[in-house]
């Protein structure tokens, strides 16, 4: 089984996404309320299938929702490091 951190640190999206991401981490790590460890391969799998849809073209691809993904896992990964 991968490490779930090593498949995080291989993602590659593009820079807008990703920085409207680490924003929305910002802001959550702020309030105080990251989440679980346990809900990163959760995340982790949400993710890809919305990052599948982007690059298909797929009228079902929320740049929002990839964003919020992309956010949960900056904070989930973030918590688990202990930052």
């Amino acid at each position: 089984m991968t490490d779930r951190h090593d498949d995080l640190a291989t993602l590659t999206r593009p820079r807008l996404l990703v920085q409207a991401a680490r924003f929305g981490a910002d802001a959550l790590l702020q309030k105080g309320k990251p989440g679980p460890r346990r809900a990163l391969d959760r995340l982790l799998s949400e993710e890809s299938e919305e990052e599948r849809k982007r690059k298909d073209g797929e009228a079902g691809y929320s740049p929002r929702r990839h964003v919020d993904l992309l956010i949960a896992l900056i904070v989930v990964a973030q918590t688990a490091q202990g930052v």
